[in-house]
């Protein structure tokens, strides 16, 4: 999930009011995984690697889960990450990183977060069907995408996940998204911008950002997307792989079965008409 937000100015961003309770938490942790999980404390701790951000149980279980509940494997994944996590000053990123050329990003990059699907999930919509690419890098660069990326990702931990666990009373800690792909050329799948920052999003989220993602839907798919999927394949794992659908056409029978029709964008083929479009409404909890 390599997206941008609309919100504007990234400034002191402070979820704390909203944080989904330690019963919600638990809720999504199996009774199979707490052993698994108590043995992956014990290693971390064995090891030093200890994040006051990121330590709960809820964050440990996201790395068993992406290393098939293999305690050591999981352990050096973890430890990867609170050493990056440290080196790059994430923990800090929500209040001392700006983005003032959002607006002209989100013109030639139309993305947006969109309602909650059938489970309560948030949903990422992007519209990669009416990218300007040449737009996109005349407005920012490839590491600033990079670093906007990021941000997005830390404010769906700290502040769309809760608020959408609280909206539904249970816990919630993964995302939607939908990539729209309709009439993508194939010099924008050649570009070698996109291929270069596709690859290091991807790969950022695969190691960093474990088990995120609820569902990936992508739909209007043509040939020359198949060059880029084998690109990014390898950092995907396995568990994440079974979570993407790609469609040829509109998917319209997938999207429905994943989003309520009154939630889904009209120009998806759902029945909402947010009031200046649902590209630019940002709605939901």
């Amino acid at each position: 999930m390599g997206f941008t937000s609309q919100r504007a100015n990234n400034s002191q961003i402070d979820c704390s009011k909203i944080m989904p309770s330690k019963q919600q938490q638990d809720e999504e942790i199996f009774p199979t995984e707490w052993e698994y999980l108590t043995k992956l404390r014990i290693e971390i701790d064995a090891r030093g690697w200890k994040s006051q951000s990121r330590g709960d149980d809820r964050t440990l279980i996201r790395f068993l889960r992406a290393r098939d509940l293999d305690v050591n494997k999981a352990a050096l994944m973890y430890g990867d990450y609170v050493q990056w996590r440290q080196q790059a000053n994430v923990d800090s990123i929500l209040q001392t990183f700006t983005y003032p050329e959002l607006h002209r990003v989100l013109e030639a990059w139309p993305q947006n977060w969109h309602k909650t699907d059938k489970l309560g999930r948030p949903v990422n919509i992007q519209l990669l069907s009416r990218l300007k690419l040449s737009d996109v890098f005349q407005a920012t660069t490839e590491d600033r995408l990079l670093m906007r990326a990021m941000w997005v990702w830390e404010e769906l931990h700290e502040c769309r996940l809760p608020a959408c666990s609280t909206a539904a009373g249970s816990y919630i800690g993964q995302a939607t998204v939908i990539f729209d792909l309709h009439n993508v050329s194939v010099s924008t799948f050649t570009n070698v911008h996109v291929r270069r920052i596709l690859s290091k999003m991807a790969n950022l989220f695969s190691r960093y950002y474990p088990d995120y993602l609820g569902r990936l839907i992508i739909i209007n798919v043509p040939v020359a997307f198949w060059v880029v999927w084998e690109m990014l394949r390898p950092f995907i794992n396995d568990r994440t792989q079974k979570k993407i659908r790609i469609h040829r056409g509109n998917g319209l029978e997938d999207l429905l079965n994943t989003i309520h029709a009154e939630d889904l964008p009209s120009f998806l083929g759902g029945r909402c008409r947010c009031p200046g479009g649902c590209e630019h409404a940002l709605t939901g909890p």
